[in-house]
């Protein structure tokens, strides 16, 4: 599986960057404004997308390493 350089940049950067920040945000609106959203299956639901997204991510760099080498 490879991935174009500018579609695996983008996604690095939303599960490094964007998808953390996102949780940390929606996680600390909601105890600072009591929203009372199941915040523990938002942050559990956030955690599987971010693993998975990074696992494909991992899977793709070293398939492309693994092609570099060659």
């Amino acid at each position: 599986m490879k991935l174009p350089q500018p579609l695996y940049e983008v996604l690095r950067w939303f599960t490094w960057i964007v998808l953390p920040a996102t949780a940390t945000l929606i996680a600390a609106l909601n105890a600072a404004w009591a929203w009372g959203w199941p915040i523990e299956a938002i942050l559990s639901t956030f955690s599987a997308v971010e693993t998975f997204i990074g696992v494909v991510l991992g899977i793709a760099k070293y398939s492309n390493d693994k092609e570099e080498v060659k």
